[in-house]
């Protein structure tokens, strides 16, 4: 027991960003104190409480989320990923059902009747990716975290939506949403650094998200997005650049690097 314990309040602090230095300071105690109680699983209940307490969290929570930890993910198979491409909003609902959020839940952010919520619960149970219980309660037959063929049918809604999310955030930075891009030359050890970076503080932003799911009622939650885009500028791709309307031979040259200095058009 005091294994799984101590996982889960392992899991908590990379969630929470606290390191066993942070956590020595606040319990007043040595790091390698803190190191060879996590190393050795193993401590009274009032100091697992004072460990609770220095993390910032309740012990019961702890408790509550051992054995809940981000699982390994899932696939959809290519047959049923097809059908979800003809039907955008059962994906949707699909989507959100495996983010955590309940059907009523649902209802209330897309304005939803009872009835058009059942029916879409009802196609869904017919792919077999959930199954219905009373009411409109439904299982998840597919376990979250799933990974979606990013290369098949789904890519053009996949890539509407993060479109259509970032054309939000633009029009709402500094209100309900942050937007930052930028370009910039560096070496690509210093580009690889910066992505393993964000994939760490994405894995952070998940462990946060699931601690808040088993800890928090369901009133007191709100669905979040984050899109990340990092890579080697395509500027031909995203930033064309023609030539210059007055350089009138240009469109029927061929493109061949120039030898010697060009005059300027005129």
């Amino acid at each position: 027991m005091n294994g799984l314990i101590f996982e889960a309040l392992k899991r908590t602090l990379k969630a929470k960003g606290v390191t066993y230095r942070q956590l020595a300071e606040r319990m007043g105690v040595s790091e390698p104190t803190v190191k060879r109680i996590f190393h050795e699983r193993n401590c009274k209940l009032d100091r697992l409480m004072e460990i609770c307490t220095a993390a910032g969290v309740e012990l019961e929570n702890v408790l509550g989320s051992m054995n809940r930890g981000p699982g390994p993910v899932n696939h959809i198979a290519p047959e049923i990923e097809r059908k979800l491409a003809g039907r955008p909003a059962l994906l949707f609902i699909f989507v959100m059902l495996s983010e955590k959020f309940t059907p009523e839940g649902i209802m209330r952010s897309q304005g939803l009747s009872e009835a058009s919520m059942f029916l879409y619960l009802r196609d869904l149970e017919e792919l077999g990716l959930i199954a219905l219980g009373r009411g409109l309660t439904a299982r998840l037959l597919v376990e979250a975290p799933i990974q979606w063929n990013f290369e098949g049918p789904l890519r053009p809604l996949f890539e509407m939506t993060n479109k259509n999310f970032i054309g939000w955030a633009i029009t709402h930075i500094d209100k309900e949403a942050t937007f930052v891009s930028f370009s910039r030359r560096m070496r690509p050890e210093t580009a690889e650094m910066v992505r393993r970076e964000a994939e760490d503080l994405a894995d952070r932003a998940k462990l946060l998200a699931h601690h808040d799911q088993h800890t928090t009622p369901e009133e007191g939650l709100v669905g979040y997005k984050w899109t990340f885009a990092f890579g080697a500028t395509p500027f031909p791709a995203i930033m064309p650049i023609g030539p210059h309307p007055r350089d009138a031979g240009a469109f029927d040259r061929p493109a061949t690097p120039a030898k010697g200095r060009r005059p300027l058009p005129a």
